[in-house]
């Protein structure tokens, strides 16, 4: 029985540290995924005020919602999720340049969504605005990586690396079997 607690032990131990490197490799994941929820909050409240309260068009209260929740989702980008391998290269006003484009581009879909859910089909607008806010989260959250994080090398410069990195091996190998 001893044993078996000491093993017990253990395991709860290595899950422990698989889980605090899985957190720590992934930490710009999970921090915006909580500033994501909060932004999508702030735009889906906007929505509603918007559109149910105060009976503005699909396309000009998801415009306007689109735009509160971004400027807000900018500031929590810069100061609170990619605050690590951060790019010191661009202005503030580049990167608030090029989040809004790709942030643009992710309206088109975004409003479609809405169109598509409470014009054609009728469905209840917080549903809608809901599903809305987690499809276009997922595209907002791969291109707002490559706004505030410095870009690695391309898949492409990366396998050269590695083909060169294993064809010194080879050639070390070689050298350490002719002596």
């Amino acid at each position: 029985m001893h044993k078996n607690l000491k093993k017990v032990v253990s395991d709860e131990a290595n899950i422990r540290v698989l889980g605090q490197k899985l957190v720590k490799r992934h930490r710009n994941l999970w921090v915006y995924m909580i500033f994501g929820f909060v932004a999508a909050l702030i735009n889906t409240v906007a929505f509603m005020i918007l559109h149910q309260w105060w009976h503005s068009a699909v396309v000009i209260s998801n415009t306007v919602a689109f735009i509160i929740s971004n400027l807000a989702s900018f500031y929590f980008n810069q100061k609170a999720v990619f605050i690590n391998n951060v790019d010191h290269d661009h202005s503030t006003w580049h990167k608030l340049i090029v989040f809004f484009t790709y942030r643009i581009i992710s309206l088109i879909p975004d409003t479609l969504i809405m169109l598509v859910g409470l014009s054609w089909l009728h469905l209840n607008a917080l549903l809608v605005k809901i599903i809305d806010q987690i499809l276009v989260g997922i595209f907002n959250y791969l291109t707002t990586r490559s706004v505030f994080q410095k870009q690695e090398h391309t898949m492409i410069e990366r396998a050269k690396i590695r083909i060169q990195e294993q064809k010194d091996k080879h050639v070390q190998k070689q050298k350490e079997a002719g002596k």
